[in-house]
Protein backbone atom coordinates (compact mmCIF):
# COMPACT_ATOMS: atom_id res chain seq x y z
CA UNK A 1 0.00 0.00 0.00
CA UNK A 2 1.37 3.52 -1.00
CA UNK A 3 1.73 6.52 1.44
CA UNK A 4 -0.78 7.96 -0.11
CA UNK A 5 -3.44 5.15 0.21
CA UNK A 6 -2.46 4.65 3.46
CA UNK A 7 -3.51 8.16 4.32
CA UNK A 8 -6.73 8.38 2.24
CA UNK A 9 -7.74 4.39 4.14
CA UNK A 10 -7.25 5.53 7.52
CA UNK A 11 -8.40 9.30 7.40
CA UNK A 12 -11.39 8.31 5.20
CA UNK A 13 -13.53 6.45 7.87
CA UNK A 14 -16.41 8.24 8.83
CA UNK A 15 -16.90 9.00 12.66
CA UNK A 16 -14.01 6.54 13.15
CA UNK A 17 -11.73 9.70 14.34
CA UNK A 18 -11.72 13.20 15.25
CA UNK A 19 -9.91 16.24 16.58
CA UNK A 20 -8.52 14.30 19.76
CA UNK A 21 -7.32 11.07 18.04
CA UNK A 22 -5.06 12.89 16.13
CA UNK A 23 -1.74 11.85 17.52
CA UNK A 24 -2.93 8.08 17.67
CA UNK A 25 -3.50 8.13 13.85
CA UNK A 26 -0.05 10.30 12.95
CA UNK A 27 1.42 7.38 14.84
CA UNK A 28 -0.47 5.03 12.73
CA UNK A 29 0.82 6.55 9.57
CA UNK A 30 4.54 7.13 10.85
CA UNK A 31 6.11 7.28 7.49
CA UNK A 32 9.54 6.72 6.48
CA UNK A 33 11.69 9.19 4.52
CA UNK A 34 11.31 6.97 1.88
CA UNK A 35 7.44 6.57 1.70
CA UNK A 36 7.37 10.64 1.19
CA UNK A 37 10.08 11.36 -0.84
CA UNK A 38 8.21 11.26 -4.12
CA UNK A 39 6.08 14.02 -1.93
CA UNK A 40 9.04 16.04 -1.01
CA UNK A 41 7.49 19.59 -2.35
CA UNK A 42 10.19 22.34 -3.35
CA UNK A 43 10.37 25.88 -2.12
CA UNK A 44 8.35 27.75 -4.54
CA UNK A 45 8.38 31.65 -3.68
CA UNK A 46 9.28 30.47 0.52
CA UNK A 47 12.13 29.67 2.10
CA UNK A 48 10.47 26.32 2.34
CA UNK A 49 8.32 23.89 0.68
CA UNK A 50 5.07 23.02 1.77
CA UNK A 51 2.51 20.06 -0.15
CA UNK A 52 -1.52 19.40 1.22
CA UNK A 53 -1.07 15.69 0.20
CA UNK A 54 -4.67 14.92 1.53
CA UNK A 55 -7.68 16.69 3.09
CA UNK A 56 -11.62 15.73 4.00
CA UNK A 57 -14.04 17.69 5.62
CA UNK A 58 -12.29 16.44 9.03
CA UNK A 59 -8.59 16.72 8.33
CA UNK A 60 -5.86 18.14 6.17
CA UNK A 61 -2.09 16.51 5.66
CA UNK A 62 0.34 18.30 4.97
CA UNK A 63 4.29 18.05 4.09
CA UNK A 64 6.74 20.18 5.06
CA UNK A 65 10.20 20.20 3.74
CA UNK A 66 13.38 22.75 5.10
CA UNK A 67 16.46 22.80 3.31
CA UNK A 68 19.03 24.02 5.63
CA UNK A 69 19.04 26.38 7.39
CA UNK A 70 15.56 27.28 6.36
CA UNK A 71 12.59 28.60 8.46
CA UNK A 72 8.72 29.06 7.92
CA UNK A 73 6.67 32.59 8.49
CA UNK A 74 5.71 32.84 12.43
CA UNK A 75 1.98 31.86 12.31
CA UNK A 76 -0.88 29.98 13.86
CA UNK A 77 -3.42 28.02 12.96
CA UNK A 78 -6.44 29.49 13.53
CA UNK A 79 -9.53 27.40 15.23
CA UNK A 80 -7.17 24.28 13.76
CA UNK A 81 -4.85 22.19 16.23
CA UNK A 82 -2.75 19.45 15.22
CA UNK A 83 0.23 16.96 15.54
CA UNK A 84 3.78 17.41 13.88
CA UNK A 85 5.74 14.36 13.11
CA UNK A 86 9.38 14.75 12.22
CA UNK A 87 10.11 12.07 9.15
CA UNK A 88 13.24 13.35 8.90
CA UNK A 89 16.08 16.08 10.08
CA UNK A 90 15.82 17.96 13.15
CA UNK A 91 14.03 21.29 13.97
CA UNK A 92 13.67 23.68 16.20
CA UNK A 93 9.64 24.95 17.10
CA UNK A 94 10.11 28.51 17.88
CA UNK A 95 7.44 29.93 20.01
CA UNK A 96 5.88 33.56 20.09
CA UNK A 97 3.95 35.31 22.12
CA UNK A 98 1.11 37.55 21.40
CA UNK A 99 0.25 40.94 22.19
CA UNK A 100 -1.27 44.09 21.02
CA UNK A 101 1.98 45.28 19.26
CA UNK A 102 2.65 41.85 17.19
CA UNK A 103 4.34 38.97 17.98
CA UNK A 104 7.79 38.32 20.51
CA UNK A 105 9.62 35.80 20.68
CA UNK A 106 9.27 33.56 23.89
CA UNK A 107 11.11 29.45 23.72
CA UNK A 108 12.02 27.24 21.59
CA UNK A 109 11.62 23.22 21.59
CA UNK A 110 13.84 20.83 19.56
CA UNK A 111 13.00 18.16 17.89
CA UNK A 112 14.55 15.25 15.58
CA UNK A 113 13.38 12.73 13.64
CA UNK A 114 10.75 10.22 15.34
CA UNK A 115 9.71 13.01 17.34
CA UNK A 116 5.61 14.18 17.29
CA UNK A 117 4.53 17.41 19.07
CA UNK A 118 1.42 19.04 19.31
CA UNK A 119 0.35 22.71 18.19
CA UNK A 120 -3.37 24.28 18.92
CA UNK A 121 -5.00 27.42 16.90
CA UNK A 122 -3.71 29.68 19.51
CA UNK A 123 -0.27 28.36 19.07
CA UNK A 124 1.80 30.97 17.44
CA UNK A 125 5.06 29.56 16.24
CA UNK A 126 7.91 29.14 13.44
CA UNK A 127 9.71 25.91 12.61
CA UNK A 128 13.70 26.45 11.99
CA UNK A 129 16.19 23.92 10.31
CA UNK A 130 19.75 24.26 12.25
CA UNK A 131 21.10 21.94 10.47
CA UNK A 132 22.94 21.14 7.52
CA UNK A 133 20.77 18.33 6.20
CA UNK A 134 17.41 18.98 4.98
CA UNK A 135 14.40 18.27 7.41
CA UNK A 136 11.07 16.74 6.35
CA UNK A 137 7.74 16.72 8.61
CA UNK A 138 4.16 15.79 8.27
CA UNK A 139 1.29 17.43 9.45
CA UNK A 140 -2.01 16.50 10.50
CA UNK A 141 -4.30 18.89 11.52
CA UNK A 142 -8.54 18.83 12.29
CA UNK A 143 -10.27 20.75 11.35
CA UNK A 144 -8.94 21.85 8.06
CA UNK A 145 -6.61 24.84 7.59
CA UNK A 146 -7.75 27.88 6.77
CA UNK A 147 -8.40 30.87 9.11
CA UNK A 148 -4.41 30.96 10.43
CA UNK A 149 -2.38 34.15 10.43
CA UNK A 150 1.01 34.81 9.83
CA UNK A 151 2.98 37.99 11.69
CA UNK A 152 6.16 39.68 11.68
CA UNK A 153 7.94 39.05 14.65
CA UNK A 154 9.57 41.90 16.09
CA UNK A 155 13.54 43.15 15.55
Amino acid sequence: MSFHEKIKNTLDIDGLYDEPNIKDILFQIRPTFQEVQSSIPSPEGLEYGRNVIYQNNKFEVILIYLPAFSKTSVHDHGNSSGWIYVVDGQLLNLIYNKSNNGVEYKKNESYQRGDIFSVTGDTTHAMYNPGFSSTVTLHIYSPPLGTGQVFKPHD
